[in-house]
């Protein structure tokens, strides 16, 4: 099985993944192997550099839980683009930011 979460603007990027990662704990997805790419804009991009505190509990708990769960493989994607808010144009680079993030996923499988 292999799941994208795309975090957009989320407050909490870690929370969906870490719903994911308990059904896996609990054996409630039925799947031998799991891959979860965790897709992560440039929302959360630091304007001094690095990145924001919530994508590094994102991550931190995906790193756990891949360590955690056996057939489990966790991937922290970068997207890097500023997404859009409602009503405003999408960046002309979109497509090619968003081929680039294809090919990290696929260098995942």
């Amino acid at each position: 099985m292999v799941a994208l979460e795309l975090e957009w603007r989320r407050a909490d990027p870690a929370d969906n993944s870490a719903k994911i990662f308990r059904h896996l704990y609990m054996e409630q997805i039925d799947a031998d192997e799991v891959l979860i790419a965790q897709i992560f804009t440039g929302y959360y991009d630091l304007t001094s550099g690095g990145i924001s505190s919530k994508r590094k509990n994102a991550e931190f708990v995906g790193k756990v839980a891949a360590d955690s769960i056996d057939h489990l493989s966790y991937y922290p994607i970068h997207l890097p683009i500023e997404p859009p808010k409602r009503g405003e144009e999408w960046p002309e680079s979109w497509a090619e930011a968003a081929d680039d993030t294809v090919e990290q996923i696929i260098g995942c499988l």
